[in-house]
């Protein structure tokens, strides 16, 4: 788990960075920062593929943990720690639904050789549609019911998971993980009802894949 943890925030720091780094003078990005990026996003020295695709959830929300903070000496079991966890998740999800994230359908059949992107024209509507999620509530304690229509904004909160599709393989006699995209795994809750899990659209980290 340590090690699942670690090399998702390195990748998610050369993310940020890269991002950073397009926003300055192409002149400005040194040869050593490209040489870095491109160590952790991709490498392309000779490998041993154990799978070129994997795809797993990992819990970030652990709810036994009565302190999820740093504080707590095992704040690190199936969680990340507060209030860390939060402005990750708060900032991947505005990154995505404001397109500064590239962000492409997830498709709960696909083989995943390829990824449809949601494209600028259909973002804010594709984001608007799944992060309100609706459904109805029948009270059949009285004679005569009627359906109740719940709305529920979804939000940072119902983020207790990340889904993860990954190429494992071993170079240089170490394992390596790399990350080739991420999902928000949302799950949504109400009192009465099982919780409803949903993941909805595919974060990219891999700038190469089609």
């Amino acid at each position: 788990m340590k090690i699942r943890y670690i090399s998702f925030l390195i990748t998610i720091f050369a993310v940020f960075l890269a991002i950073s780094c397009n926003n300055n003078e192409a002149g400005k990005t040194t040869e050593n920062e490209t040489e870095t990026n491109q160590s952790v996003i991709e490498y392309t020295g000779e490998k041993l593929v154990i799978t070129d695709k994997i795809m797993y959830d990992v819990q970030i929300v652990n709810d036994v943990i009565g302190d999820r903070s740093k504080n707590s000496p095992d704040w690190f079991w199936e969680n990340l720690p507060t209030p860390e966890s939060d402005d990750f998740i708060k900032s991947l999800l505005t990154d995505a639904l404001s397109g500064k994230l590239k962000t492409y359908y997830y498709d709960m059949t696909g083989d995943y050789e390829s990824f449809d992107e949601i494209l600028p024209a259909d973002l804010q509507s594709y984001m608007d549609e799944i992060m309100t999620y609706e459904f109805e509530v029948i009270d059949t304690t009285v004679k005569r019911y009627k359906p109740e229509k719940v709305e529920i904004q979804l939000t940072h909160k119902h983020v207790k998971k990340l889904r993860f599709l990954e190429e494992w393989f071993l170079a240089d006699g170490v394992f390596h993980k790399r990350i080739i995209a991420v999902a928000p795994y949302f799950t949504i809750e109400y009192p009465g009802l099982e919780p409803i899990n949903a993941v909805y659209f595919w974060v990219m980290i891999n700038k190469d894949l089609k």
